[in-house]
């Protein structure tokens, strides 16, 4: 599992629900939903960091997922966005994303038609 500033995602996502809690705790006014859609927009947030760093050819449902969680996230704090205005919002994401990835990425696939094994690099990052 990847780390990010030397910690593990799990104990930054504990660390963004106890920050609510906190915030909650001090008098800041958020409600139920809202601290549940912070915490899943930062676990988004978390998917797409985690995706960029082990598989960035994956990036795209977990950049569509956070884009759709924040949407969502606006919406419970009265951002007047429709399902639809999010869904399309999504889909174009989606699709942008997927046009840039295309020239990013090579497929497992020798031109003959078979499959080439995938080589993992040995040793530490940038070695």
């Amino acid at each position: 599992m990847p780390k990010f500033l030397g910690r593990d995602p799990a104990i930054w996502l504990g660390l963004v629900a106890i920050a609510v809690q906190f915030l909650v705790a001090w008098g800041v006014d958020l409600n139920e939903e809202h601290q549940a859609l912070i915490n899943a927009a930062a676990t988004a947030a978390m998917g797409l960091l985690v995706a960029l760093s082990v598989a960035r050819d994956q990036i795209v449902a977990a950049a569509a997922g956070l884009l759709t969680a924040v949407l969502q996230l606006g919406v419970s704090f009265g951002w007047d966005l429709s399902q639809e205005r999010i869904a399309t919002a999504g889909a174009l994401l989606t699709a942008l994303l997927a046009a840039w990835l295309r020239t990013q990425v090579t497929a497992p696939v020798a031109p003959d038609g078979s499959r080439v094994r995938k080589v993992t690099p040995v040793g530490p990052p940038g070695t």
